[in-house]
């Protein structure tokens, strides 16, 4: 993603609500705590996962991971709604298959949330 926004000339970190972009972390631009993409953990979800264990901890984690995945298939339906975005033969195939992978994750995460006592 980073090489194909490079070669279009976009930033590869997002703006803050303060103009800066967001912070680094183990390699991996992160956004601020000020904005979220769709389907990050808030801080308390994250506190409440560091704290949790066993049962609690795996129902957090799959419900946080569904929600993470389920943000990245809101950020494909926002590509998709941007006049031009499928024109793009590059941008269409990555996308696409995002969508797949992440709503056949999601159904594997909730099948086993479903299992769960």
């Amino acid at each position: 993603m980073k090489r194909w926004l490079d070669a279009r000339g976009q930033p590869t970190s997002m703006p803050t609500a303060h103009g800066s972009h967001g912070h680094q972390m183990d390699g991996m631009e992160m956004p601020s705590d000020n904005v979220l993409m769709p389907g990050m953990l808030s801080g308390q979800q994250m506190d409440a996962l560091k704290k949790a264990r066993g049962v609690e901890f795996d129902h957090l984690f799959l419900s946080g991971m569904i929600q993470h995945h389920n943000g990245a298939l809101e950020m494909v339906k926002d590509l998709f709604n941007t006049s031009g975005a499928g024109e793009d033969a590059e941008l269409f195939n990555f996308a696409t298959d995002v969508d797949s992978g992440q709503r056949a994750e999601i159904k594997v995460m909730q099948n086993m949330l479903s299992e769960k006592p």
